[in-house]
């Protein structure tokens, strides 16, 4: 049973190194690696300011969406930690090799912690109070990477980080590059998506969709899409072209889901 303990002890502390390695940042002393992830070129949003209700839902006012290889890693610091000490420790980590704050928030100028714990990032184990969070997202301009810091206290007093990182690649299969994907029925966030594009950029929307009952998948979609254009409008569904695909699109692009692409001028 010693040993076995002690093979436990050692492999963790050797996924702790490795990712660490991963993201170029060193963790918090004594910090445990609760678990840790990695995806290649994952659709992404990069938080850019706090996170307020949307709709039925919660998302930040403002985010970055890009495609990128993806790393992510969640730590437990032993709840004498002083939360001042634990964010300097990543932060000055964050800011080296030339790297340029894109965002940072403190206590309740972040928005609900509960909603970035279980809207935006997934995972309830950051959930704290308001006012003791804190995000941190940096970039590195040169290798277009971009490093996204959450920490929390915890009401059982334990300090949770969640650090991401993401790095931006181009898609070589196919013409268009995904820039948003979303849940077609979440029209709120639509509407948000497609009012801030820029002057003169339209896109089209992929609209997947499946069969229900005696509904066919193909109906399912025009369904959704004349919902969704009647939610967005004259003035915002002139920028879309809608295209339904039904239940024959690919897998990574879900289902009553919508993938928006630019249209190339």
């Amino acid at each position: 049973m010693v040993k076995f303990r002690g093979a436990l002890c050692l492999l963790a502390a050797f996924s702790s190194v490795s990712f660490a390695g991963e993201l170029g940042v060193e963790p918090y002393r004594d910090a445990q690696l609760v678990k840790s992830n990695s995806q290649a070129e994952r659709l992404v949003e990069v938080p850019l300011s706090k996170i307020r209700r949307a709709g039925s839902g919660w998302e930040p006012e403002s985010v970055i969406r890009l495609k990128g290889d993806y790393f992510s890693s969640l730590y437990k610091i032993n709840r004498n930690a002083l939360l001042s000490d634990v964010y300097s420790h990543y932060r000055s980590q964050m800011l080296s090799d030339g790297r340029s704050i894109l965002f940072e928030c403190e206590s309740r100028s972040c928005g609900s912690s509960n909603a970035w714990a279980n809207n935006f990032f997934g995972d309830y184990l950051l959930y704290g109070s308001d006012q003791s969070q804190s995000l941190l997202v940096v970039k590195n301009n040169k290798q277009e990477i971009y490093q996204i810091l959450y920490l929390n206290r915890r009401g059982a007093g334990d300090v949770m980080v969640r650090l991401d990182e993401v790095k931006s690649v181009e898609s070589n299969d196919t013409e268009f590059e995904i820039v948003a994907q979303m849940d077609v029925e979440d029209i709120p966030r639509i509407r948000r998506f497609v009012n801030d594009l820029p002057a003169g950029q339209n896109v089209v929307g992929f609209v997947t969709s499946q069969k229900s009952g005696t509904i066919s998948a193909v109906e399912s979609g025009d369904r959704l899409i004349s919902t969704l254009s009647a939610g967005l409008g004259d003035r915002l569904k002139s920028k879309v072209r809608f295209i339904n695909l039904a239940d024959l699109g690919r897998e990574s692009l879900g289902v009553n889901s919508i993938s928006f692409v630019y249209v190339r001028p």
